[in-house]
């Protein structure tokens, strides 16, 4: 079953691609290859909703399976290369399962939304999405490194042509690096130097046991000195800081959001961002514990210094989508220094602020393509009279504006409350510091969001001024999933406190041994 959940999106893919492809070459009629456009569309969704069914069923035996075995609920274990010890090794998890079921719920709004926006190419769009659906979700089981660094590269391809096919640049990108170049450059860079780290690591475990292996839990118990640690460390930590991202590497999101389609910075923002946040729990701390707490100060006040300089870039933004962007840079330099910061009950409010911030972030998307759909721009200072001028759009803003700052009620409060909650006992005055600047990051959203509900309007300007029941669904789905977990947060919690709990041992043991 776990090789059909990480595979199925990817062979729908493909098939939704020959589909289109075929019915372009042995149909001349332009009115029937138009009526026959949606079905990539349909097939990518079939495909979303059937591995939905698959992760349920998951979730309906995890419980029982965790009880058995507290590490992991499903395990494949295959020979690729027995030569240099690469096994293709899939271990599902409590944590692999909450954020595949984030990332396939966020794929299927991207499907429900693009099916609004005027797609060339449809076939080859739908198999970037899939595409990419597959890779991500293998990053989030796979345990073998070799493969890891394979599929990390790989997330990487579909959000290029996402970005420079179906994204909209300026007069001007033929002359300067656009978007995604800047993406794949930065991508490649840290890449290698993540490459070299695997490589390294496995070569130190040969001269130790004369065996190849590139399994991260054997790798983890593999004797190093601590600078060579530190040394390899900062490779992985280079990749995972470019992708989440942290300043000054932050430069390459902000463009890519302001060229990609609505559905591109869904796919960047509520899919891509999650694999460096993952990264750092699932690899970092476990392969390196000693150097994880040794540039634990350095960590800290980086991600400090993007949550207060983003949040201050916030407020003199007037591109709706530039500032959705520093909000979610903001954000996720907090979660980042709750990570190397926190105990149990912050790793947990980590977990759960990686799903809420995605979430929110993606609905906050949303909104500002129905924004851009409704005024025909997306500069904030034209978004005016919305309360009176497009029905429900106002109170969904509101909801989402509220939900990001951490609104009671919503997941995002849960999250917030348990990381800060949880770093305080280690960390205070960090602590004292990532609450001020979230508060610095609520006023600038404020500030700037605030504006646009009231105050009188052309009604020439605005060109839509009913919500479509497509555009209610999509955004009341993400509501309603916030809310849940806001309200229940329990069943997140208890899926992934084993792994979380594991996680922090390393951490543990290194300061004990200290």
């Amino acid at each position: 079953m776990l090789l059909w959940l990480v595979f199925l999106p990817v062979i729908g893919g493909f098939i939704g691609w020959f589909c289109h492809v075929f019915l372009q070459r042995i149909v001349t009629s332009t009115d029937i290859q138009l009526r026959w456009q949606r079905l990539p569309m349909m097939i990518a969704l079939t495909t979303i909703l059937i591995t939905f069914i698959l992760v349920i069923v998951l979730w309906a035996d995890a419980n029982s399976a965790l009880e058995q075995s507290p590490n992991w609920i499903k395990e494949v274990n295959i020979d690729w290369i027995p030569l240099l010890g690469i096994h293709f090794h899939l271990v599902l998890d409590g944590l692999s399962l909450i954020v595949i079921s984030s990332t396939l719920f966020i794929v299927l709004l991207v499907i429900v939304y693009s099916s609004k926006e005027n797609l060339n190419n449809v076939g080859l769009f739908y198999l970037c999405v899939l595409f990419m659906t597959s890779a991500i979700m293998m990053l989030f089981v796979i345990t073998d490194l070799f493969l890891m660094f394979f599929f990390w590269e790989a997330v990487a391809i579909p959000i290029y042509f996402l970005i420079s096919l179906w994204g909209r640049r300026d007069l001007n990108s033929q002359l300067r690096f656009n978007g995604a170049s800047k993406f794949l450059i930065y991508t490649q860079i840290s890449s290698l130097l993540m490459l070299i780290s695997i490589v390294s690591l496995a070569l130190i475990n040969w001269n130790l046991t004369a065996k190849w292996t590139f399994d991260y839990q054997i790798l983890t118990k593999t004797p190093i000195s601590s600078n060579t640690e530190f040394l390899l460390m900062l490779g992985f930590l280079a990749a995972f800081i470019i992708r989440i991202p942290l300043i000054p590497f932050h430069n390459w999101f902000i463009e890519a959001h302001i060229e990609s389609s609505t559905s591109g910075s869904m796919m960047i923002s509520g899919l891509l961002v999650n694999t460096a946040a993952f990264g750092l729990l699932r690899f970092v701390i476990p392969l390196f514990p000693n150097a994880s707490l040794a540039i634990m100060p350095f960590i800290l006040v980086l991600a400090i210094c993007t949550l207060f300089y983003t949040a201050l870039l916030a407020f003199n933004q007037t591109d709706i989508k530039k500032l959705i962007a520093y909000i979610h840079i903001a954000l996720m330099g907090f979660v980042t220094a709750i990570i190397f910061s926190g105990s149990v009950i912050a790793f947990q409010g980590v977990v759960i602020q990686m799903i809420a911030i995605n979430l929110a972030i993606v609905g906050m998307f949303i909104i500002s393509g129905l924004l851009a759909e409704c005024y025909l721009t997306r500069n904030i200072n034209q978004f005016i009279g919305l309360k009176e001028q497009v029905k429900y759009l106002s109170s969904f803003t509101l909801f989402f504006m509220l939900a990001v700052l951490g609104i009671p009620g919503t997941a995002n409060f849960i999250g917030n409350y348990m990381m800060l909650l949880g770093s305080y006992n280690s960390y205070p005055y960090y602590t004292i510091l990532l609450a001020i600047g979230l508060l610095l990051l609520s006023i600038s959203l404020i500030i700037r969001m605030q504006p646009i509900f009231y105050g009188e309007v052309d009604k020439i300007t605005v060109t839509k001024h009913l919500l479509s029941k497509k555009d209610i669904f999509l955004l009341s789905s993400v509501l309603i999933v916030l809310i849940f977990i806001g309200l229940y947060p329990k069943m997140v919690l208890d899926m992934s406190y084993s792994i979380v709990n594991q996680t922090l041992q390393y951490i543990i043991t290194e300061r004990v041994g200290e």
